[in-house]
């Protein structure tokens, strides 16, 4: 029976995980490195939705579709302390959250939930908003430019503000540059000099525990401060007696911050996707101007645009931004449609090659927000852009929320007071030699104020 302990299955040959060649000790962790989405992609293609490839010396279970991935949320299946390569588990803390199990995961998933209610997300709008228009004025005086330097700019601006309460009137290319590091060691050789892409991964992570931790004893003196902020509200989650220590809120603020690089992939496609099809714009500008025309937002404000909402689901789904879960191991031997899945072979779940499973995204490489409509269980279940399962206290990004409003409120800034025009002959795909994508060619645009004579592109 699929997703059931080997040992319960009473008759049958079962067949072992299907795979490729891989070269000795490399396995396929070169062209893992070189192209994550590829890679997983093309072997959810060519060998079904559960396969194995061999990853940082590790022989990993990989698994396709909502079905399969059911079998990776399940916590009799799978652990995650321990699983992740060292040095992935260093650069984010082995004590972070994607790498707990158990009541520990339970109790720290919980409190985090907190700082991601509605109440706490209506207090970050007017942040997110102030960077946004500062940001939206300069470019549409810029002629021609790649706007997704200038989104990643936006979007770490906007993190500072809200994860250590640098001032949203100035950005901090400190901060950016530093990120910019950290994702580049996440895919490279774990090889610690201070020349190579790993050591100064963790030069600019102990740069950021240096910025959050500084924020973190200003918020102390300043009594966790108005609670406008995540860090704050991370300062003053309870769930009943239990609260999060200093360490924790140090722990996951980091955390966050380097997510938020998914997010600023998240903005570049929604500006990409609209820039491509111009009717999908039209149309979602006629609902943002009928239903919040002008003024400040709110996330009752934001429900009520349905189309926005259907266009920012189907370009998660469309281009992925993340190709991957984190790791696991498997606990126990389990099965799936006959196929035996060993005890201690690594897990990951693919993300973005669940969310262009054609079983359950008929015609998957077009972009249609019509999907969301009346969407079936089978793809509901498969829109997993941020992790399956139940979001309350299980593997689901607990920051799922706040990407879904950044992506809304980003979409309504600019469709109620700019048009954009993308030049002609770029690269529109995602990058492959990134864990985070984005834009290939890096989005080139014009971007021009509605209502104001567009900019010289000479």
């Amino acid at each position: 029976m699929t997703g059931e302990a080997t040992d319960r299955v009473s008759s049958g040959k079962l067949r072992d995980l299907p795979s490729r060649f891989a070269l000795p000790l490399l396995g396929d962790t070169l062209k893992f490195a070189t192209d994550p989405g590829g890679l997983l992609a093309g072997r959810a293609r060519e060998l079904g939705p559960v396969f194995e490839v061999n990853l940082f010396g590790h022989p990993t279970a990989c698994f396709v579709g909502a079905e399969a991935f059911a079998l990776l949320l399940d916590d009799e299946n799978v652990e995650r302390a321990g699983a992740n390569p060292p040095h992935v588990a260093e650069i984010f803390n082995p004590k972070a959250i994607p790498f707990l199990d158990g009541a520990a995961r339970t109790r720290r998933k919980r409190l985090l939930m907190t700082a991601f209610r509605e109440s706490a997300l209506d207090g970050y709008l007017p942040v997110i908003e102030q960077v946004m228009t500062r940001h939206a004025r300069k470019w549409a005086t810029l002629g021609a430019f790649s706007w997704v330097p200038a989104l990643n700019s936006l979007g770490f601006s906007i993190a500072a503000a809200l994860f250590v309460g640098a001032d949203p009137m100035r950005d901090d290319p400190a901060i950016e540059e530093a990120f910019g590091k950290v994702a580049a060691g996440l895919l490279s050789p774990p090889i610690n000099l201070p020349f190579t892409a790993y050591g100064r991964a963790l030069k600019a992570r102990d740069f950021i525990r240096g910025v959050v931790n500084e924020a973190v004893l200003a918020h102390e003196k300043d009594d966790g401060g108005g609670g406008t902020l995540v860090l704050s509200r991370l300062m003053q989650a309870r769930d009943g007696e239990e609260r999060l220590s200093r360490e924790e809120i140090g722990i996951e603020t980091f955390h966050f911050f380097a997510a938020y690089a998914a997010v600023i992939g998240g903005l570049s496609f929604v500006a990409s996707a609209l820039g491509q099809h111009p009717d999908i714009a039209a149309r979602a500008r006629e609902e943002v101007v009928r239903e919040v025309p002008q003024g400040s937002l709110s996330v009752a404000a934001l429900r009520k645009l349905a189309y926005v909402d259907r266009v920012t689901r189907e370009v998660r789904r469309a281009t992925p931004v993340l190709p991957m879960t984190f790791f696991g191991t498997i606990k126990r031997d389990v099965t799936f449609q006959g196929i035996r899945i060993p005890k201690g072979h690594r897990a990951i779940g693919c993300i973005g090659a669940t969310l262009q499973d054609e079983r359950a995204f008929p015609e998957p490489a077009r972009f249609d927000p019509e999907r969301w409509v009346h969407p079936s269980e089978a793809q509901e279940r498969g829109w997993i852009p941020h992790g399956g399962g139940v979001h309350a206290d299980g593997h689901r990004c607990a920051g799922e929320a706040l990407a879904d409003l950044m992506m809304k409120v980003f979409a309504v800034h600019m469709l109620r007071g700019f048009s954009w025009r993308l030049e002609p002959g770029q690269d529109l795909s995602p990058t492959k030699n990134q864990l985070f994508a984005t834009p290939a060619g890096g989005l080139r645009v014009t971007i021009s104020q509605l209502g104001v004579a567009s900019p010289s592109t000479s």
